[in-house]
C-alpha cells in the first residue's frame, strides 16, 4: 500500500483529511496431544482501517484488502458514505504530538518448532509423572503472535507500536476414586531455554490435585481474601467504570464521582499504557494520541475519567491518551490499558495470618453473566479455600459469592504484593476484605 498516494487521492476527491491505520498481526501455535504434535497453525493477517473526514462528516471502512488497485473503488464508496451520514459526532483526525517514548522490558526470543516441541514433549512427561492421580493432559499448547500497528494521516502523523507474546498452556485431570477434577495454568515464555518448566508443572499439578476433596462451607459471611487472579478478574469485569464513554452516557457507577471517595483508602488504581513491566508497551493509542501513566484512583479518591478524544469532547475534557481498539476494524472506545491496584507489602502467607480464620476465593466463574456493571452487583460462583489460624486449611467448591463491587472495596483491610504481570492488560494483588456473603451449603 502506497500510502502516500492514498493520502494525495483522498485529498483530491474532498477529504480534508485522511488515516490509514494498519494493524499487521502474525501468529504461530503448535498443540500437542498424547507425545506428538495435534496441530500446527500459522496466519499472518494485514488489516487496514481507513477514516475521512469532508463536509464535517467522517466516513469510516475497515478491509483486509486495502491494495492500490482497489484505491480509487474504496474512497469513492467512503465518500458516499459521509453523504449519507446525518449524526454530527463525527469525531477528529489528530495533529502529531510528540511524546517520550519507553521501550518494554520484555525480551521475547523467537524458538525454533523443534525447541517448542522438546518442551511440550518434556511438559507433558513432566505433568503425567508429577503424581499417580494425573490421569491426564487435557490442554497442551505453544501460542505466539506479534502485532505491530501504525497510524499515519494527512496531518503529518506517522506512528507505530508494537506488542509480542509468547506463552505456554496447559491444563490437566486427576481423579480420586470416582472423583475427577481439572485445572489449567498458563505462563508467558520470553526465552525458552531459561523457563523454568518444572516449576510450571508444579503449580499447575498443585492446583488440581488441591481441588480433590473440595466441598462447600455453610452459608454466611466470611473474611475473604481474593486472591491475586479472581481479584483481577473481577476487577476487570468492572473496569468500564473508569470510561469516560460510559460517564459520559451516564451508565457508569461512577458518573457523578470524580473527586470523591470511591474505594477504601488504601486503594491506589494506575493507568500506565507506558508501563515497561507489563505484558505490551504502548507510547500511543489507536489514535495516535500520547499515552502516558495516569493515577485513576488516588487512596481511594477518583481522579481521572479515562478519556479518548471522542469521549473527551463530549465531556469538554482532554483525551487522556486512552483511546484504543479491540482489533482493527473495531471503533475506538475509552478504555484502562495496563491498569492496576497498586500492590501493599504484605505477602500472601501474611495476609492469611493477619484474616486469622476465613475464605481464600482463587476463581471465579460466569463473570459476564453474574454481574450487573451499572449497579456493580454480583452473585458467581466460585472456588477456593479456607484458612484456619493463618494457615491454608482444605479445599473449597460449589459455593456462591455475591455482594456490590464499590461496596467491598469500601471495606478493604489490606493489600498483598504479589501483583504480577503476565498476559493481562488489567492485573492486581491479593486482596483482603472485611467480609463476603457466601451461600454454601
Amino acid at each position: 500500500m502506497n500510502k502516500q498516494k492514498w493520502l494525495s487521492y483522498a485529498a483530491e476527491n474532498g477529504f480534508e483529511n485522511f488515516e490509514i491505520y494498519q494493524s499487521l498481526s502474525r501468529e504461530r501455535t503448535i498443540s500437542w496431544y498424547e507425545g506428538k504434535m495435534d496441530t500446527f497453525v500459522t496466519s499472518r493477517v494485514l488489516g487496514t482501517a481507513l477514516r475521512g473526514m469532508t463536509e464535517g462528516k467522517m466516513a469510516i471502512m475497515a478491509t483486509e484488502d486495502a491494495d492500490d488497485a482497489n484505491m480509487e473503488k474504496i474512497i469513492s464508496a467512503m465518500k458516499a458514505q459521509a453523504a449519507a451520514i446525518t449524526s454530527d459526532d463525527a469525531g477528529e483526525i489528530l495533529a502529531p504530538e510528540k511524546n517520550e517514548e519507553v521501550r518494554t522490558e520484555r525480551c521475547w526470543k523467537r524458538p525454533s518448532q523443534e525447541e517448542i516441541e522438546t518442551l511440550l514433549k518434556k511438559t507433558e512427561q513432566a505433568i503425567l509423572a508429577f503424581d499417580s492421580r494425573i490421569i491426564q493432559v487435557t490442554d497442551l499448547e505453544w501460542s505466539e503472535e506479534t502485532v505491530q500497528t501504525e497510524i499515519t494521516n494527512s496531518r503529518g502523523m506517522e506512528v507505530r507500536n508494537e506488542r509480542t507474546m509468547q506463552v505456554l498452556v496447559a491444563g490437566a485431570a486427576a481423579q480420586d476414586g470416582t472423583e475427577v477434577k481439572n485445572d489449567y495454568s498458563f505462563e508467558p515464555v520470553e526465552d525458552i531455554n531459561a523457563f523454568d518448566a518444572d516449576a510450571f508443572v508444579k503449580e499447575l499439578c498443585e492446583g488440581v490435585l488441591e481441588k480433590l476433596g473440595a466441598s462447600p462451607i455453610p452459608s454466611g459471611t466470611y473474611p475473604v481474601i481474593l486472591e491475586k487472579k479472581a481479584m483481577t478478574a473481577l476487577f476487570t469485569a468492572f473496569s468500564g467504570m473508569f470510561s469516560g464513554d460510559l460517564i459520559g452516557k451516564g451508565i457508569s457507577p461512577l458518573k457523578n464521582s470524580l473527586d470523591k471517595e470511591v474505594f477504601s483508602s488504601c486503594v491506589t488504581v494506575i493507568d500506565d499504557p507506558q508501563n515497561p513491566k507489563a505484558p505490551a508497551v504502548y507510547n500511543y493509542d489507536d489514535e495516535g494520541h500520547p499515552a502516558y501513566r495516569k493515577t485513576v484512583v488516588e487512596n481511594g479518591v477518583f481522579r481521572t475519567i479515562l478519556h479518548s478524544t471522542k469521549s473527551a469532547s463530549r465531556m469538554n475534557a482532554e483525551s487522556t491518551g486512552s483511546g484504543f481498539k479491540g482489533s482493527y476494524s473495531d471503533a475506538v472506545s475509552a478504555r484502562p490499558c495496563n491498569m492496576s491496584i497498586e500492590p501493599g507489602e504484605k505477602s500472601l502467607e501474611e495476609l492469611y495470618a493477619e484474616m486469622k480464620d476465613g475464605l481464600v476465593i482463587t476463581t471465579f466463574q460466569g463473570l459476564h453473566a453474574g454481574i450487573d456493571t451499572v449497579t456493580t452487583d454480583f452473585s458467581l460462583q466460585c472456588s477456593g479455600y479456607l484458612v484456619k489460624d493463618g494457615k491454608k486449611d482444605r479445599s473449597v467448591t460449589l459455593i456462591t459469592a455475591a455482594g456490590n463491587f464499590l461496596d467491598l472495596m469500601k471495606h478493604v483491610r489490606c493489600i498483598g504484593s504479589d501483583r504480577e504481570w503476565k498476559l493481562r492488560s488489567i492485573t492486581c494483588p491479593s486482596i483482603l476484605f472485611e467480609g463476603i456473603a457466601v451461600s454454601g451449603e
